[in-house]
């Protein structure tokens, strides 16, 4: 799973959406927001790349659906081997498209591979479509030693059927893990009367029942599916760890790059006030960093030392608390463990 916490101080991030362009439509998509549904070319991720090869970065090809333009994360993956740029490469895809080739050549590159995922096949089906065929690429990454991360969009509609999900993944093989992305009120989620956020309750209870199958079936099969939340909180909390900064954007080492060259410091944040300037002639001096608003409940809360307060652009769309249920539960759960394991 992504450790933010570890790599953000010495890396920037490169979020670059290789295409505007999807084969699904799930209901949310925050990034239909977009509006270049082209494709990005190779000149336009050269010429960013190209600003930070004196640097540590971590590249993560995104979209719309990336293996839509599967040929560009060769050229770039052949040109930072060449280059001899200090970069990791991450993809986060819908999975739908993967096939044996496709997985050869990410494992050749060393791409860590996270897929969308939101529940069971009728949950899945009903919010993204196409359930079998992310099956299928899960199952086939397996076949080549390929363990995969899933990321989870919470909502009213699969917020309660979250452990089964665990128990889901955990029989494909080969998911190490679930990371959960909260509802973000943008794109096709911004308007929606049928997708919303779940209720704050409906949140904790769906999290402690996730963890509480994680631990069952690591005690019956000795293999667990790590809850990225709860992992991130168990590691402040034994290294007493008190970064404040949620991820690269909210300590200004983010820069989303859209098909057409326009650079924003988030993909959920794709408005004028956020604008960043474009490939041409960009300049690290000109990235935006999303400031870390404490919540009103911050100020009592025992975990408070450690906890990174939250997704800024989050904070902007939603304009809620959830972030704050998600992460105080987080780290109660990771407590919880934490003095299991000592006594």
């Amino acid at each position: 799973m992504t450790k933010y916490y570890r790599t953000m101080n010495n890396r920037y991030l490169l979020v670059l959406w290789l295409t505007g362009k999807c084969n699904l439509q799930c209901k949310y998509c925050y990034a239909s927001e977009n509006e270049a549904v082209c494709d990005m070319t190779f000149d336009t991720a050269k010429r960013i790349i190209d600003c930070f090869c004196d640097v540590p970065i971590k590249i993560q090809f995104a979209g719309g659906e990336p293996l839509l333009n599967f040929s560009l994360i060769e050229q770039i993956c052949q040109y930072v081997k060449i280059k001899n740029i200090d970069a990791v490469f991450q993809l986060q895809t819908n999975g739908t498209l993967l096939d044996e080739t496709i997985i050869s050549k990410l494992k050749k590159y060393s791409v860590a591979t996270g897929i969308s995922l939101d529940g069971t096949p009728e949950i899945n089906n009903l919010l993204r479509g196409k359930t079998t065929q992310v099956v299928n690429g899960i199952r086939m990454m397996g076949m080549q030693g390929i363990t995969v991360g899933v990321n989870t969009v919470v909502t009213n509609l699969n917020v309660e059927a979250l452990p089964k999900l665990v128990d889901f993944v955990f029989y494909l093989g080969n998911v190490g893990g679930i990371g959960l992305d909260l509802l973000r009120y943008a794109g096709r989620g911004k308007n929606s009367k049928e997708i919303l956020s779940p209720r704050p309750d409906q949140l904790k209870n769906g999290l402690i029942k996730m963890h509480e199958r994680s631990l069952e079936l690591d005690r019956l099969f000795g293999r667990k599916i790590q809850i990225r939340e709860v992992e991130t909180a168990k590691r402040r909390l034994r290294e007493h760890f008190n970064n404040k900064s949620y991820c690269y954007a909210s300590c200004g080492r983010s820069a989303v790059v859209l098909p057409d060259g326009k650079l924003y410091p988030c993909g959920s944040l794709l408005k004028d006030e956020f604008y960043m300037g474009n490939v041409n002639g960009f300049r690290r001096d000109s990235f935006i960093s999303l400031d870390t608003v404490p919540y009103n409940e911050c100020f009592t809360c025992r975990f408070e030392t450690y906890c990174p307060k939250g997704c800024p652009s989050r904070k902007i769309r939603n304009n809620n608390s959830l972030d704050c249920m998600l992460l105080k539960t987080s780290f109660e759960l990771a407590e919880r463990e934490i003095n299991a394991n000592n006594n």
